[in-house]
């Protein structure tokens, strides 16, 4: 695997290993050195340096966060600037990887299977850092394992509002466009349609049943079809999946996944 670009932050901050990349930017573990402490820090890749609308979105992720980044279970935004023509973002260091990361292990047979309780100890919390933001006017759009952070503690918060908006904001949403992961993408994002606080519960539910299942509700090689499923299939029976799953999980899934 290619090594990833150092990149260059204020002197404060030392980069120490990069962490992951992303569509439009990557993430490095760096040490604050005036508060001494170990932060992540997102840096708007090279390639939009120039690109005001990339730039703009951006900075509205981290104005977005910022506005709930103080609650327990959703990412603390700490800073945000430029340095050398590069946009960057401070943010809390959350040392246990993702949901994604442990599903992967746990799928692949390199680390522990996730028990119920931590599992619905997770979509507890994911639940609450979702409703802080809705309580804002904030849409996540994009609700998904890799955008739900666990610190070493096993404490989770929601991150990556890269593509959130303001419920109100009807400029940021254009008809036919498709924002999101076809995975865990609700009906009306798959149509097209503008997200709502209820696109982020669906995801959440859609997430609740590959946590406690171990497989995603929806599967097929293309995302174009990965979202017409969204749209027109009823998800499988949790409890026909996994063994002794109660039977009323699936009422509450089938609830949580409801195409209305």
């Amino acid at each position: 695997m290619p090594t990833a670009p150092r990149i260059e932050l204020p002197e404060r901050y030392t980069v120490t290993r990069h962490i992951a990349d992303g569509g439009m930017a990557s993430v490095w573990e760096a040490e604050d050195g005036l508060l001494g402490r170990i932060v992540a820090v997102k840096v708007l890749g090279a390639q939009f340096a120039a690109d005001e609308s990339a730039r703009a979105r951006f900075q509205r992720e981290a104005r977005t966060a910022a506005q709930v980044s103080d609650h327990p279970h959703i990412v603390t935004i700490y800073d945000i600037g430029e340095h050398d023509d590069r946009a960057f973002m401070v943010m809390e260091h959350f040392a246990g990887g993702t949901v994604a990361d442990r599903l992967r292990a746990a799928r692949e047979g390199g680390g522990e299977a996730i028990d119920r309780a931590t599992a619905l100890r997770w979509l507890c919390e994911a639940a609450t850092g979702l409703e802080v933001a809705h309580a804002a006017q904030i849409v996540h759009r994009d609700v998904k394992p890799a955008n739900l952070l666990l610190d070493v503690r096993g404490r989770l918060a929601v991150g990556d509002f890269g593509i959130a908006r303001l419920a109100d904001d009807t400029q940021m949403t254009q008809t036919g466009q498709v924002l999101g992961t076809a995975a865990y993408l609700s009906p009306e994002q798959a149509l097209g349609r503008p997200a709502t606080a209820a696109s982020d519960r669906y995801a959440l539910a859609v997430v609740a049943h590959e946590l406690l299942t171990g497989q995603r509700p929806f599967t097929a090689e293309h995302p174009a079809a990965q979202a017409r499923q969204h749209v027109e299939s009823d998800p499988p029976r949790a409890s026909e999946i996994a063994p002794g799953l109660p039977a009323a999980v699936d009422g509450v899934l089938a609830r949580g996944m409801a195409k209305d």
